[in-house]
């Protein structure tokens, strides 16, 4: 149990530490009058509803109600006890506690804990291996080949892996950890042959991952000779998720605030080299898009915002991809186009670090510039259709703009590079602008065709849309078929169709079958069902699927079942008191109640 401190204690703690000061760790702040705004760090804004009282010590979002004060925010930030929190902070004002603090929490009390620990001290280890073991030698040569330093190193804490097959193994089971749980952690494999466990990482030069609490919560794990694959890297566990995570941002937080702009790149390779080359404000995005969660986290830290990815083909599309995502958010966004060289670690390597700060970072185009010159890949502008696909499309993104100087700078530019009439191009953009505001696309703006309400379909409900993502993903995958099938159990799919089309792919895998959405559909014999599932086949699904989101789109479907069976209860229970069946009806009346409290 832990031991409580004594309220005088709190007091003086609460007294000592400036809320302003605390919660800027986590948020931008910005002062309005007696108080500070910024994003709320508890849900998805745009603007800042996230006020915070230097007077009165306390906080409020009046957009999701969240307040209190110093205690409770820390709390819910980072999901620490009472007693927690203020030894945190006691920590911040320097204000001995006098009470074991060790009582407050003991480390591994859960599965979440014991992942944390398990991943902490491999970090350690592996890191000790690296800088300070024989056996390390090789790998320390390999990075210092590759213009690692000692203080990289260090500072991103990265190790090596023994070619064994379960130093690892044998070094976390004499601490304590079970083989099950450190499998379900993702730092150790059970083989299918002979069901004995090994390492996951052997013989590779390690990177640790860091969620935004500092804690270890990944690796991944980098060959030095040939291989595949060249990365290794953890998967998706209770404490790690692709979609929440961007690499050493952590580390780089305190510089992203002081600056308040950041770089990201494509992966850590990238961002390690950047580092080492001066830029303290990058973070990876570790190969994978970027998630409304990885949005959210970076403008609630920065306004500005460096796109430095591969200069190849997938580079550039994943750029504007990105940047579209982020400046929707309200951020300001810049792109570093790197010459001569596929990605950024390439290209420190080749020209050096004054270079690439110089003539990379310091160089950084308008979002709206690289769009331009985006758009010209694959065109002939000689060619009048290339050319004047090239300006609508150009003209199309300058309408969506709010400030009337940027629009204005780029309309002279499409002039002067096609010697075009700058007022015909101005006059183009008003009527592209105008149906812009209004929300109105340019084909229905040039047929003036009204559009009957009768023939719009209604916006789908949530569990329809959870229900038509599940199977999408089920269309690809054997493991994430029988992964609903599983969670879901004996539940079905609340829309006939949609439960029609499970049965069907739950047999047609049953029958041995690879996924592939056209033998399957041959495997349909209903053509409405047939439709029904070439239009779920084109949806656009991410490649993953986080276990938050998996569980959120099996519950849209499980609670909407219940739903159903609740009216059918209560239809029930009528029916019961019209016969005078009291006894009946009170049955079904708690049945009700129970299926209420399940939601």
């Amino acid at each position: 149990m832990a031991e409580r401190i004594p309220n005088e204690i709190v007091k003086q703690i609460s007294q000592s530490v400036d809320i302003v000061e605390v919660i800027s760790n986590f948020v931008h702040l910005k002062k309005q009058g007696r108080n500070y705004f910024g994003l709320c760090p508890f849900h998805n804004e745009k603007s800042p509803s996230f006020s915070v009282s230097p007077d009165k010590q306390i906080y409020h979002c009046f957009g999701c109600g969240a307040g209190g004060n110093v205690f409770s925010f820390l709390m819910d930030i980072e999901g620490l006890s009472f007693q927690e929190a203020a030894i945190k902070l006691a920590g911040m004002a320097n204000i001995p506690l006098h009470i074991n603090v060790s009582q407050s929490k003991t480390p591994g009390t859960d599965t979440y804990d014991k992942m944390i620990e398990a991943h902490e001290l491999l970090r350690q280890f592996y890191h000790h291996l690296l800088v300070n073991t024989n056996k390390g030698q090789e790998a320390l040569e390999y990075l210092t080949r590759r213009n690692f330093t000692r203080e990289m190193i260090d500072h991103f804490q990265i190790g090596y892996c023994l070619n064994e097959w379960d130093t690892s193994l044998k070094f976390l089971k004499s601490r304590g950890f079970s083989e099950e749980l450190l499998e379900k952690a993702g730092l150790i494999i059970k083989s299918e042959s002979n069901h004995q466990y090994f390492d996951r990482f052997r013989g590779r030069i390690i990177f640790p991952i860091f969620d935004m609490k500092g804690n270890t919560v990944a690796f991944s794990g980098r060959v030095m000779h040939k291989g595949e694959p060249k990365y290794l890297n953890s998967p998706e566990t209770p404490v790690f998720h692709k979609g929440k995570t961007l690499y050493n941002f952590y580390q780089a937080r305190s510089s992203i605030r002081k600056k308040q702009s950041l770089v990201i790149f494509e992966g850590f390779a990238d961002c390690i080299a950047a580092y080492g080359a001066g830029v303290d404000n990058g973070i990876g995005a570790m190969g994978t898009a970027l998630t409304e969660e990885h949005v959210h986290m970076i403008k609630r830290n920065a306004e500005r915002v460096i796109l430095c990815f591969d200069s190849d083909s997938a580079g550039q599309s994943a750029t504007l991809k990105a940047g579209e995502l982020l400046q929707k958010a309200g951020c300001t966004v810049q792109v570093a186009m790197i010459p001569e060289a596929k990605d950024p670690d390439e290209y420190i390597r080749t020209h050096g670090s004054d270079a690439f700060i110089n003539k990379v970072i310091g160089t950084s185009l308008t979002f709206m510039a690289f769009k331009m010159k985006y758009y010209q890949t694959g065109k002939n502008l000689k060619n009048e259709g290339d050319r004047l696909a090239y300006i609508e499309q150009v003209l199309g993104d300058i309408a969506t703009m709010d400030n009337a100087i940027e629009r204005d700078v780029y309309l002279r530019q499409l002039a002067d590079e096609f010697s075009l009439s700058l007022d015909a191009l101005k006059q183009q953009e008003r009527q592209l602008y105008y149906m812009h505001k209004k929300g109105l696309k340019k084909q229905e703006q040039q047929n003036r065709v009204p559009v009957s309400i009768m023939s719009q379909k209604p916006a789908r409900k949530a569990f329809e849309n959870a229900e038509r993502i599940l199977i999408a993903h089920m269309l690809k995958s054997v493991t994430f078929t029988q992964r609903v099938q599983k969670a879901l159990q004996d539940i079905p799919f609340n829309l006939d169709d949609h439960q029609a089309i499970v049965t069907y792919l739950y047999g047609f895998y049953e029958e041995g079958n690879e996924p592939d959405l056209t033998q399957f559909l041959n495997f349909l014999n209903d053509q409405h069902l047939k439709k029904l599932v070439a239009e779920i086949g084109m949806i656009s699904i991410a490649e993953e699927v986080t276990d938050r989101e998996f569980q959120d789109y099996i519950k849209h479907v499980v609670n909407q079942h219940k739903w159903l069976k609740i009216k059918e209860k209560e239809r029930e229970s009528i029916e019961a008191e019209r016969q005078h069946d009291v006894k009946r009806a009170a049955e079904i009346a708690n049945e009700i109640i129970q299926l209420r409290k399940s939601l």
